[in-house]
């Protein structure tokens, strides 16, 4: 059985911070033959190799109309997967194909993902000096808070937990999560409450719970924890709202 905090159809994209608007609409604007929308989730802070990435495949010839471009993050850099109608390609546009996803790849290696300023990895990301310390302090939390509740989760948990919060409302998270974790180890019921969806949609805080076996006598936990979701995420929107308006005293 499982419980939704809140209505929602979207589609779950492992993310971290979601691409700006404006640089979405600059780069489906003016390379609109090559956009995909796996570049809504990439950061900011590499608009500019991805645009010069753009440029490179203009640069290759007419005939590189016959390709579909998919980008994927990974561990190691930014990787562009160019699926071309290989007969309509010459082998010198293959080469320049392949010579332009490289020269991506090494950028995305040491392009700052929030600014674009050369930088160097670190806990997974690419920072320059200004952004490193704040960030990678940022991301130890987020990574320690995890451990501390993993409990909660699917030890494979898909796409849609993300503790990447904004600052604003990370200590309520992790508050919820804390007070969620230590009622399901003191019933005994690890393993059989896992969430299943925690993540920033469009602004809001969604959750999602699933109860895996749970007799009759855990109805009053099912509804507690139920309980502490909901204000989780009714709380959230009140913080996000102050937090728009100016601050925490804000009405």
């Amino acid at each position: 059985m499982a419980a939704a905090m809140r209505a929602s159809s979207a589609t779950h994209i492992i993310r971290e911070r979601p691409m700006k608007p404006e640089n979405i609409g600059h780069l489906r604007t003016v390379y609109k033959r090559y956009y995909h929308q796996s570049v809504d989730n990439l950061p900011d802070g590499w608009v500019a190799i991805i645009d010069d990435f753009f440029l490179s495949l203009e640069g290759i010839g007419d005939l590189n109309t016959a390709a579909s471009i998919r980008f994927e993050r990974t561990a190691s850099g930014l990787q562009a997967f160019v699926f071309p109608e290989r007969p309509l390609w010459h082998p010198r546009a293959i080469l320049s194909l392949h010579t332009a996803q490289r020269e991506l790849y090494e950028q995305s290696q040491q392009t700052c993902e929030v600014c674009g300023n050369p930088g160097a990895a670190e806990d997974g990301h690419v920072w320059c000096i200004g952004h490193a310390g704040e960030l990678a302090a940022k991301a130890r939390r987020e990574a320690a808070l995890y451990e501390e509740c993993r409990a909660l989760f699917h030890e494979v948990h898909g796409e849609a937990i993300n503790l990447a919060v904004p600052d604003h409302l990370f200590d309520l998270l992790s508050t919820t999560l804390h007070a969620i974790h230590k009622l399901v180890v003191s019933e005994d019921i690890v393993g059989k409450v896992l969430i299943t969806r925690l993540e920033i949609d469009d602004g809001a805080l969604f959750c999602r719970v699933h109860y895996s076996k749970l007799g009759a006598v855990f109805q009053g936990t099912q509804m507690a924890i139920n309980e502490m979701l909901a204000d989780l995420e009714v709380l959230s929107d009140e913080l996000t709202r102050k937090h728009n308006l100016g601050g925490s005293d804000a009405a």
